[in-house]
């Protein structure tokens, strides 16, 4: 089995955006007299989708507020944030150049909506670096269900099993690894025990380049000796 095609997810993998993320939930809640937490935010809603986390933070306070309208404020917060604030994860120039100089397809399969998407990579210059571009937003499920990496392979031409998924969060990984791909967990706290589903992991993307070699050269020697 050979590796043909690395998908990322984009939030925490590529753009610095938890906290991003993070504020504008906060500030569109506080609106509506509801304070929470940046560790409300990771625990419940971090790796979903906006109108999943719009339906969270209604259910979970009984807002009267319709749940497209919370979407849409913490959305456009968001995207304002993104387009001022937003910062491209260590390396992440790098990781691109060295999966493309090695002929790798590249793919992203993110559980943000098209808009935060556009956002993201008018604010980082990454559109050109992308073959395929899938959101969630475009399925029935989000994160952890798969069917966003499944849709990203199919678009690629590549079998599940020659596909490599760089994430970020136990979400995320949880989809990857139902969708049978080989799978990346790249975080500054990726020594956490729930995050050793992944079949690698690392701090940052520069640590990924630095291993990457090594890690397919065990995967070979797995798949020689079974």
């Amino acid at each position: 089995m050979n590796i043909k095609a690395v998908i990322f997810d984009m939030d925490g993998v590529l753009i610095d955006s938890e906290p991003l993320w993070q504020e504008a939930q906060m500030e569109s809640l506080d609106s509506f007299g509801v304070c929470i937490t940046r560790d409300d935010c990771e625990k419940m809603t971090m790796g979903k989708r906006v109108d999943e986390i719009a339906q969270i933070w209604c259910e979970a306070y009984s807002l009267t507020v319709q749940t497209k309208e919370l979407e849409a404020m913490i959305l456009s917060k968001l995207c304002h944030r993104i387009s001022t604030l937003g910062e491209a994860m260590t390396g992440v120039y790098e990781a691109l150049d060295y999966f493309a100089n090695q002929g790798l397809k590249i793919a992203l399969a993110t559980s943000s909506n098209h808009v935060v998407i556009n956002a993201v990579f008018d604010r980082l210059q990454l559109l050109d670096k992308f073959s395929v571009v899938c959101s969630a937003e475009d399925e029935e499920y989000g994160k952890p269900h798969p069917d966003v990496y499944l849709t990203a392979a199919r678009k690629l031409q590549i079998g599940v099993a020659e596909c490599l998924v760089i994430e970020d969060s136990f979400t995320g990984l949880t989809a990857a690894k139902r969708a049978n791909m080989t799978t990346y967990l790249v975080s500054p706290n990726y020594e956490q025990r729930k995050f050793s589903i992944a079949d690698g992991c690392y701090a940052d993307l520069e640590s990924v380049i630095q291993n990457h070699d090594k890690f397919v050269s065990k995967l070979h020697l797995s798949v020689a000796a079974n």
